[in-house]
């Protein structure tokens, strides 16, 4: 596993984890069955993810490069995301993972636009509470 600067124009930290799932993709194919496996988004840039999970996946990241299938809500649309395992870091009952997309265009387009609509709808209920 490389180590892994961010250099990106914006992350968003979330207050409450998104809950996602993901799939496990070795050698171009799905592992255990194409199982999905819970996970919850920490952080997300239009260019990958932080994510928590429970489930260890060190038997995977010793072997060839491990990638991984996210999929996630962030406003309305469900979004799926192909991305490389670039870092674990061992935190509370889990691993926290950082997860680099792969070059989607249409990806990077639709968080940037679901994050939009997502904070703009975070922005109103913060004005109806005042």
């Amino acid at each position: 596993m490389q180590q892994f600067k961010r250099q990106e124009g914006f992350r968003y930290i979330f207050n409450e984890p998104i809950e996602a799932s993901f799939k496990l993709i070795q050698d171009g194919k799905f592992v255990d069955s194409g199982n999905r496996f819970p996970c919850k988004i920490l952080d997300i840039s239009p260019r990958g993810v932080k994510m928590f999970s429970e489930v260890k996946l060190g038997e995977y990241l010793n072997k060839a490069t491990l990638q991984i299938e996210v999929q996630f809500v962030l406003d309305v649309t469900t979004i799926q995301a192909i991305g490389e395992v670039v870092w674990r870091k061992p935190f509370g009952r889990g691993d926290q993972y950082g997860i680099l997309f792969q070059d989607q265009k249409e990806i990077d387009e639709l968080i940037i636009s679901e994050m939009k609509l997502r904070r703009k709808k975070e922005v109103m209920q913060s004005k109806q509470t005042w």
